[in-house]
Order: C-alpha cells, then structure tokens, then sequence
C-alpha cells in the first residue's frame, strides 16, 4: 500500500491523465498541480469531464497517465490509501436511506474506525452546521433534497479526510441549503484540499483556485481574479426602455463581441484590441436606438467563462 505525501508534497500532480469510455474521450491529456490545502472549483460547459476528472482524483476509476499521484497515492495502483482520506460526494445521493442521519454517520464513523469520543463531537457539529441536529433519528430517505445533499456533505466530512471531492454537490437544492453547504466546505478551507464542481457562477467566485475544463482537457487555472484579468474583453451595461433591442443593435459595433439583454439593462461585451477607449465606446452606445445611459462594469466570471469557451472552441 503507497504511504500518504508528506505535508510539503503536492497533494494533486497529474499529466497526461486520460480516460475512455468505449469510443468516448472523456479526459484527453489533464495536466494539473495542486499544492496545498485550498478551496478549488471545477468549472465548464457540460461533458467537458468535470465528473470523470472528480471520480479519477478520488481513486474510483482506473485512468492512463504520464503521472498520476493524489496524496502520494499512484491512481495507476492500489489506491486504498487514498481512499481511506477522501471524503466522495456524487451527484445522486448515495448513503443509506433507510438508515437514519445519526445510523449513516455512526456507520461511517466504524467504517473509518473513528474513536467513539471522537465521533460523537464530529458528529455533533456536523449536524449543527448543517442544520441537520433535529432530524438525527429521520431517516435519510423521508429527509428534501437539500437535507440529503448535507447530509452527505456532513457524511463526507466525519472522518475529517484530506481530500474532499464534491460533484455539483448543490445542483437543485434550495438557497438556504446552498449557503449552509459553502458555509461548511469554507470551514475546511486551509485544513483539506476540496475540490468541488458548480454551474453556479456566485459559487465559482467564493473559490480559491478555478480549473476551467473543455473536452476533457485543462483550459485555465487560476484564482478567480487571474481568469478575469486574463480575459480580453471591457463589460458595459447600456440602460434603456427595451433592453433587446439596444443589445440586438449594440452587436453591430464592430467593437461589440457579444450582446444580451439582463434584467433592465443590456449586458454588452467589447473586444478589447479593437476598443476605441472606454469614452468612445459609451458614445457609442449611448448613440444606439433607446438607449438612456452607458456606464463600464467590473469584468465578471461570465465573461471570462464565455471567452475560454470560445477560445476553446
């Protein structure tokens, strides 16, 4: 059995990594580093291979590799090491419904042989985190859908892993779940490496480190701040009576990459190399048909989300 990574030692290094399924390519050649305890969000556009890069750094799927060591542990072999330190949550709730929440985590608890004093604290605060303390004797399949997710969040965490991986663990959960989820994965921040795929664009700005994936390879990775900046586009909003309409004539400015209606205003994205300078180009667009008023706008994810996408398409 490989021995766990000294604490100086990266904790994900891949390169190369691939796997098929029959014909399908669903990671192409992933090269990535990671090398300490940090939040890190898994993002881009469904079948990029955001699950299967989840379930390979968990040890759950036999892969091909120049290197491939998570926590030390080789995934090319015996991977119970790493196993017994990783915390796995899938996207179908996968713990046992008709135990009850407190019976799955005392399962959990003898299965990772987690001393009864200290299972019994562990367990304490998960449930009061998660808000789960007044259905402990519920069974885990009469809880809602957010409960379920955190419960295996809580489940996840008890035997306190040094890797924790999470598939869109709050796809289709209520915002107070969501929010009482993050609240829980923050608390570990610094203390294990968790890894966590999202669609949610808020969620992807309360990461550390962002790893943008594209047809089963690494695209970007970088903080949030980092993919921003390395976006090369300017964001305005043009406000006005039909904001449809000003988006629908704001893309026919040769500088305008991209147009859109949002809410009360128009979203309008400007290719910077070809901008004349942000006063020209609120001129501009205070100069279209209906529209009122053309301010600037912080670069957000979207954007940088939209422009790798087309950089890798």
């Amino acid at each position: 059995m490989s021995e766990p990574a000294p604490a100086t030692a990266p904790r994900v290094r891949v390169r190369g990594l691939a796997k098929r399924f029959g014909a399908r390519t669903a990671l192409a050649g992933v090269d990535l580093v990671l090398e300490r305890p940090e939040l890190v969000g898994i993002v881009g556009p469904d079948g990029a291979g955001k699950t299967t890069l989840l379930r390979a750094v968990a040890g759950l799927l036999e892969v091909e590799a120049e290197e491939a060591e998570v926590l030390g542990v080789d995934l090319r072999g015996d991977v119970r090491a790493l196993k017994a330190r990783t915390g796995y949550v899938p996207q179908a709730f996968g713990l046992q419904r008709e135990l009850s929440v407190g019976e799955n985590l005392a399962f959990t608890g003898r299965l990772h042989r987690v001393p009864p004093e200290a299972f019994e604290a562990r367990a304490r605060e998960l449930l009061e985190r998660t808000g789960l303390a007044p259905f402990r004797d519920r069974p885990a399949g009469a809880l809602s859908g957010g409960m379920k997710q955190k419960l295996a969040v809580a489940n996840a965490l008890l035997p306190e892993p040094a890797l924790l991986v999470l598939d869109e663990p709050t796809a289709g959960v209520d915002i107070v779940a969501r929010r009482e989820i993050w609240e829980v994965l923050e608390a570990r921040r610094g203390v294990a490496l968790i890894l966590v795929s999202t669609s949610y664009l808020d969620e992807a700005e309360r990461c550390e480190r962002l790893v943008y994936l594209d047809e089963g390879r690494v695209v970007a990775n970088g903080t949030p701040a980092e993919l921003r900046a390395r976006t090369p586009l300017e964001l305005y909003r043009v406000w006005g009576g039909e904001p449809r309409s000003v988006a629908r004539a704001a893309r026919g400015l040769a500088f305008v990459s991209n147009a859109r209606a949002d809410g009360r205003f128009a979203r309008v994205e400007v290719n910077a190399a070809r901008s004349p300078g942000a006063r020209a180009v609120r001129a501009a667009l205070e100069a279209l048909p209906g529209a009122l008023l053309a301010e600037a706008a912080p670069l957000d994810l979207q954007a940088a989300f939209v422009d790798l996408a087309r950089g890798a398409a």
